[in-house]
């Protein structure tokens, strides 16, 4: 797997151009009808930009939400820290903004690619927050999940919730008091 995990904003535009294209592909055929010719040609990018940043689609999905999450970290916070994670405002944050990008999430999903989603969410609490945070792997893997399902489910639904009371939920969760068992 050869993904560009370079933040260069000079490559940014074309990578997201090369992400947005093939979920115009996905809208209207199924991800292994869609070939890399396709992406290029509605990209508007040369083949060679292409492969200069992918070996092959699943890599530019995974590097369009790589793009994403970095957002996200930047915006939410989290760069400087870590550890605002699970707060209930933080959780709100996190719901709005993956709204912005609904139709990746809802468009991946539909189409079964549902790993690229979780892998990414897993790889992020791993990386950025375990060694921060004094929790379990599990406890940091069960967050994530229940954030990630939550969303989609919420969107899914049409978001006839807000994103409060959702976040709300999501909290309650994960911040009970330990209690004798």
């Amino acid at each position: 797997m050869k993904i560009n995990r370079e933040l260069n904003s000079r490559t940014i535009p074309t990578r997201l151009a090369i992400g947005d294209a093939i979920l115009d592909e996905l809208e209207e055929k199924n991800y292994t009808k869609i070939k890399v010719s396709d992406v290029i040609k509605r990209a508007k990018v040369s083949r060679m930009s292409f492969y200069r940043y992918y070996e092959n689609l699943y890599d530019a999905l995974c590097d369009y939400l790589g793009i994403i999450v970095n957002g996200y970290m930047i915006e939410g916070g989290e760069q400087d820290d870590p550890t605002i994670f699970m707060e209930l405002k933080h959780i709100e944050f996190s719901l709005n903004y993956f709204d912005r990008y609904s139709r990746y999430f809802l468009i991946l999903n539909r189409h079964g690619l549902y790993s690229v989603l979780i892998e990414a969410v897993n790889e992020y609490v791993v990386k950025n927050i375990f060694p921060q945070k004094k929790l379990h792997l599990y406890e940091l893997y069960a967050y994530a999940g229940a954030l990630l399902n939550s969303f989609l489910k919420w969107e899914e639904d049409g978001k006839k919730e807000s994103a409060h009371d959702v976040a709300l939920m999501i909290y309650r969760l994960f911040n009970h008091k330990e209690e004798n068992i």
